[in-house]
Protein backbone atom coordinates (compact mmCIF):
# COMPACT_ATOMS: atom_id res chain seq x y z
CA UNK A 1 0.00 0.00 0.00
CA UNK A 2 1.19 3.80 -0.62
CA UNK A 3 1.44 6.07 2.03
CA UNK A 4 -1.90 7.89 1.52
CA UNK A 5 -3.75 4.46 1.48
CA UNK A 6 -1.47 3.27 5.06
CA UNK A 7 -2.69 6.66 6.64
CA UNK A 8 -5.97 6.27 5.60
CA UNK A 9 -6.12 2.73 6.90
CA UNK A 10 -5.05 3.69 10.25
CA UNK A 11 -7.28 6.38 10.85
CA UNK A 12 -10.30 4.64 9.36
CA UNK A 13 -8.77 1.66 12.13
CA UNK A 14 -8.33 4.19 15.20
CA UNK A 15 -11.69 5.91 15.12
CA UNK A 16 -13.89 2.62 14.86
CA UNK A 17 -12.15 1.12 18.03
CA UNK A 18 -12.20 4.53 19.60
CA UNK A 19 -16.04 4.53 18.98
CA UNK A 20 -16.16 1.02 20.14
CA UNK A 21 -13.99 1.65 23.58
CA UNK A 22 -16.43 4.61 24.23
CA UNK A 23 -19.58 2.70 24.12
CA UNK A 24 -18.27 -0.34 25.66
CA UNK A 25 -16.54 2.01 28.23
CA UNK A 26 -20.11 3.98 29.06
CA UNK A 27 -21.42 0.10 29.44
CA UNK A 28 -19.61 -0.88 31.76
CA UNK A 29 -19.17 2.65 33.93
CA UNK A 30 -23.41 1.76 34.45
CA UNK A 31 -22.28 -1.48 36.62
CA UNK A 32 -19.62 0.45 38.32
CA UNK A 33 -19.93 1.48 41.55
CA UNK A 34 -20.81 5.00 42.25
CA UNK A 35 -18.06 6.59 44.60
CA UNK A 36 -15.96 9.33 43.30
CA UNK A 37 -12.66 6.97 43.23
CA UNK A 38 -14.64 4.33 42.08
CA UNK A 39 -15.49 6.70 38.81
CA UNK A 40 -11.64 8.49 38.96
CA UNK A 41 -10.75 4.72 38.14
CA UNK A 42 -13.37 4.05 35.59
CA UNK A 43 -12.10 6.99 33.61
CA UNK A 44 -8.33 6.14 34.36
CA UNK A 45 -8.93 2.71 32.55
CA UNK A 46 -10.52 4.37 29.67
CA UNK A 47 -8.40 6.96 29.15
CA UNK A 48 -5.26 4.56 28.89
CA UNK A 49 -7.02 2.46 26.53
CA UNK A 50 -8.32 5.33 24.59
CA UNK A 51 -4.23 6.66 24.86
CA UNK A 52 -2.80 3.32 23.30
CA UNK A 53 -5.75 3.23 20.44
CA UNK A 54 -4.34 6.72 18.97
CA UNK A 55 -1.17 5.24 18.86
CA UNK A 56 0.24 7.42 21.77
CA UNK A 57 2.97 6.42 24.21
CA UNK A 58 3.03 7.54 27.86
CA UNK A 59 6.59 9.06 29.08
CA UNK A 60 6.24 10.29 32.78
CA UNK A 61 8.58 11.86 34.95
CA UNK A 62 8.41 12.04 38.73
CA UNK A 63 5.43 10.27 40.77
CA UNK A 64 2.21 11.10 40.21
CA UNK A 65 0.23 11.92 43.34
CA UNK A 66 -2.43 10.23 44.67
CA UNK A 67 -4.69 12.91 45.85
CA UNK A 68 -4.56 16.86 46.17
CA UNK A 69 -4.61 19.00 42.93
CA UNK A 70 -2.86 18.87 39.96
CA UNK A 71 -1.72 21.47 37.92
CA UNK A 72 -0.16 21.71 34.43
CA UNK A 73 0.18 23.58 31.01
CA UNK A 74 -2.49 23.07 28.45
CA UNK A 75 -2.02 22.44 25.02
CA UNK A 76 -3.91 20.03 23.55
CA UNK A 77 -7.59 17.50 23.71
CA UNK A 78 -5.05 15.05 24.00
CA UNK A 79 -3.97 16.24 27.29
CA UNK A 80 -7.05 14.87 29.26
CA UNK A 81 -6.41 11.06 27.57
CA UNK A 82 -2.60 11.37 29.10
CA UNK A 83 -3.04 12.66 32.34
CA UNK A 84 -6.12 10.06 32.99
CA UNK A 85 -3.83 7.18 32.14
CA UNK A 86 -1.41 8.14 34.27
CA UNK A 87 -3.50 8.42 36.93
CA UNK A 88 -6.93 7.79 38.47
CA UNK A 89 -8.09 11.32 38.52
CA UNK A 90 -11.15 14.09 37.20
CA UNK A 91 -10.92 17.47 35.69
CA UNK A 92 -12.00 20.72 35.84
CA UNK A 93 -13.25 21.49 32.42
CA UNK A 94 -15.17 24.56 30.65
CA UNK A 95 -18.76 23.98 30.53
CA UNK A 96 -18.77 23.60 26.71
CA UNK A 97 -17.45 20.33 27.28
CA UNK A 98 -19.94 19.15 29.02
CA UNK A 99 -22.19 19.42 25.81
CA UNK A 100 -19.67 17.54 23.61
CA UNK A 101 -20.82 14.25 21.72
CA UNK A 102 -19.26 10.91 24.12
CA UNK A 103 -16.73 13.08 25.80
CA UNK A 104 -18.94 15.45 27.63
CA UNK A 105 -20.98 12.09 28.75
CA UNK A 106 -17.61 10.45 30.01
CA UNK A 107 -16.82 13.72 31.98
CA UNK A 108 -20.41 14.02 33.81
CA UNK A 109 -19.94 10.00 34.15
CA UNK A 110 -16.63 10.39 36.08
CA UNK A 111 -17.17 13.77 38.56
CA UNK A 112 -15.59 16.64 36.53
CA UNK A 113 -16.04 20.05 37.31
CA UNK A 114 -17.80 22.12 35.07
CA UNK A 115 -17.53 25.62 35.08
CA UNK A 116 -18.02 28.90 32.57
CA UNK A 117 -15.23 30.89 32.02
CA UNK A 118 -15.85 34.96 33.51
CA UNK A 119 -18.84 33.65 35.39
CA UNK A 120 -17.72 34.49 38.76
CA UNK A 121 -21.05 32.88 40.47
CA UNK A 122 -20.33 29.65 38.50
CA UNK A 123 -17.06 29.75 39.22
CA UNK A 124 -18.26 30.00 43.08
CA UNK A 125 -20.39 26.74 42.41
CA UNK A 126 -17.02 24.83 40.09
CA UNK A 127 -15.03 25.28 43.43
CA UNK A 128 -17.27 23.47 45.89
CA UNK A 129 -17.34 20.70 43.38
CA UNK A 130 -13.56 20.55 43.08
CA UNK A 131 -13.56 21.16 46.88
CA UNK A 132 -15.84 17.79 47.54
CA UNK A 133 -13.52 15.55 45.33
CA UNK A 134 -10.36 16.87 46.97
CA UNK A 135 -11.91 16.03 50.50
CA UNK A 136 -12.74 12.34 49.09
CA UNK A 137 -9.16 11.83 48.42
CA UNK A 138 -9.68 11.99 44.06
CA UNK A 139 -6.96 13.90 42.52
CA UNK A 140 -8.37 16.77 40.26
CA UNK A 141 -6.53 18.12 37.47
CA UNK A 142 -6.57 21.59 37.00
CA UNK A 143 -5.33 23.46 33.76
CA UNK A 144 -4.53 27.13 35.10
CA UNK A 145 -4.03 28.92 31.73
CA UNK A 146 -7.91 28.52 31.16
CA UNK A 147 -6.47 28.26 27.31
CA UNK A 148 -4.41 25.98 25.06
CA UNK A 149 -0.95 27.11 23.88
CA UNK A 150 1.37 25.58 21.03
CA UNK A 151 3.09 24.28 23.63
CA UNK A 152 6.39 26.68 23.83
CA UNK A 153 5.52 28.58 26.46
CA UNK A 154 3.11 28.64 29.88
CA UNK A 155 0.67 32.00 29.94
CA UNK A 156 -0.45 33.60 33.00
CA UNK A 157 -2.40 31.39 35.70
CA UNK A 158 -6.16 32.62 36.69
CA UNK A 159 -6.28 31.40 40.43
CA UNK A 160 -9.60 32.00 40.91
CA UNK A 161 -10.24 27.75 40.44
CA UNK A 162 -6.88 27.35 42.76
CA UNK A 163 -9.42 28.19 45.59
CA UNK A 164 -10.62 24.89 46.64
CA UNK A 165 -6.89 23.28 47.37
CA UNK A 166 -6.56 26.68 49.50
CA UNK A 167 -9.76 25.86 51.57
CA UNK A 168 -9.20 22.25 52.38
CA UNK A 169 -5.31 22.41 52.71
CA UNK A 170 -5.15 19.87 49.91
CA UNK A 171 -1.28 19.34 48.79
CA UNK A 172 -0.59 20.93 44.97
CA UNK A 173 1.32 19.39 42.88
CA UNK A 174 2.96 21.18 39.78
CA UNK A 175 3.63 19.31 36.40
CA UNK A 176 3.89 20.03 32.82
CA UNK A 177 3.32 18.31 29.62
CA UNK A 178 3.89 18.55 25.98
CA UNK A 179 4.00 16.05 23.27
CA UNK A 180 7.07 14.22 20.63
CA UNK A 181 5.62 13.33 16.73
CA UNK A 182 8.41 11.52 14.77
CA UNK A 183 5.96 12.18 11.53
CA UNK A 184 5.35 16.06 11.52
CA UNK A 185 5.27 19.15 13.83
CA UNK A 186 3.89 18.76 17.46
CA UNK A 187 3.13 22.22 17.96
CA UNK A 188 0.92 21.84 15.24
CA UNK A 189 -0.40 18.30 14.57
CA UNK A 190 -1.20 17.23 18.45
CA UNK A 191 -1.13 21.01 19.63
CA UNK A 192 -4.64 22.58 19.47
CA UNK A 193 -4.82 25.95 19.78
CA UNK A 194 -6.00 29.26 18.44
CA UNK A 195 -8.07 29.00 15.53
CA UNK A 196 -7.63 25.74 14.60
CA UNK A 197 -10.76 23.72 13.83
CA UNK A 198 -11.02 20.59 15.77
CA UNK A 199 -12.22 17.82 13.61
CA UNK A 200 -9.68 18.25 11.15
CA UNK A 201 -6.93 18.63 13.83
CA UNK A 202 -8.38 15.39 15.02
CA UNK A 203 -8.55 13.47 12.19
CA UNK A 204 -5.15 14.12 11.06
CA UNK A 205 -3.69 13.28 14.48
CA UNK A 206 -5.32 10.06 13.71
CA UNK A 207 -3.08 9.12 11.15
CA UNK A 208 0.13 10.06 12.73
CA UNK A 209 2.79 7.85 13.88
CA UNK A 210 5.32 7.83 16.74
CA UNK A 211 3.78 9.98 19.19
CA UNK A 212 4.61 10.39 22.57
CA UNK A 213 3.25 12.12 25.44
CA UNK A 214 5.45 13.68 28.30
CA UNK A 215 4.69 14.16 32.05
CA UNK A 216 6.60 15.74 34.38
CA UNK A 217 5.14 15.62 38.01
CA UNK A 218 7.08 18.05 40.11
CA UNK A 219 7.21 17.45 44.02
CA UNK A 220 3.44 18.63 46.15
CA UNK A 221 3.62 22.02 47.65
CA UNK A 222 0.86 23.33 50.45
CA UNK A 223 -1.47 25.68 49.21
CA UNK A 224 -0.91 28.47 51.96
CA UNK A 225 -3.59 31.10 52.33
CA UNK A 226 -2.71 33.22 49.55
CA UNK A 227 -4.27 32.10 45.87
CA UNK A 228 -2.41 34.66 43.71
CA UNK A 229 1.36 34.09 45.82
CA UNK A 230 0.34 30.07 44.71
CA UNK A 231 -0.63 30.80 40.66
CA UNK A 232 2.83 32.71 40.99
CA UNK A 233 4.56 29.79 42.74
CA UNK A 234 3.25 26.80 40.32
CA UNK A 235 3.59 28.97 36.64
CA UNK A 236 7.54 29.50 37.74
CA UNK A 237 7.56 25.63 38.59
CA UNK A 238 5.19 24.29 35.91
CA UNK A 239 8.09 26.46 33.47
CA UNK A 240 10.92 24.93 34.83
CA UNK A 241 9.20 21.70 34.69
CA UNK A 242 8.58 22.12 30.42
CA UNK A 243 12.06 23.49 30.04
CA UNK A 244 13.01 20.59 31.53
CA UNK A 245 11.01 18.32 29.51
CA UNK A 246 12.22 20.40 26.43
CA UNK A 247 16.05 20.19 27.35
CA UNK A 248 15.58 16.64 27.94
CA UNK A 249 13.76 15.82 24.62
CA UNK A 250 15.21 12.75 22.48
CA UNK A 251 17.20 11.43 25.51
CA UNK A 252 16.51 7.86 26.41
CA UNK A 253 13.01 7.12 28.00
CA UNK A 254 13.42 5.35 31.50
CA UNK A 255 10.01 6.55 32.83
CA UNK A 256 7.19 4.81 30.51
CA UNK A 257 4.23 4.16 32.08
CA UNK A 258 2.30 0.85 31.10
CA UNK A 259 -1.27 2.14 29.82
Amino acid sequence: MGPSVTRLWRQTRRVTTLLALALEGLRRRRSAGASPAGSALWLHKACAAGLRTVGAELVIAGQPPEKGLIVSNHISYLDILAFGAAAPCVFVSKAEVERWPIIGRYAREAGCAFVRRHDKVDAARANLSVAESLRGGVPVVLFPEGTTTDGKHVLRFHSTMLQPAIDVQAPVTPCAIRYELDDGDSSREICWWGDMTLLPHVWNLLGKRGVRARIAFGQPIPPGKDRKQLSHDLRERVTQLLDQLQESAGEPDCGKASV
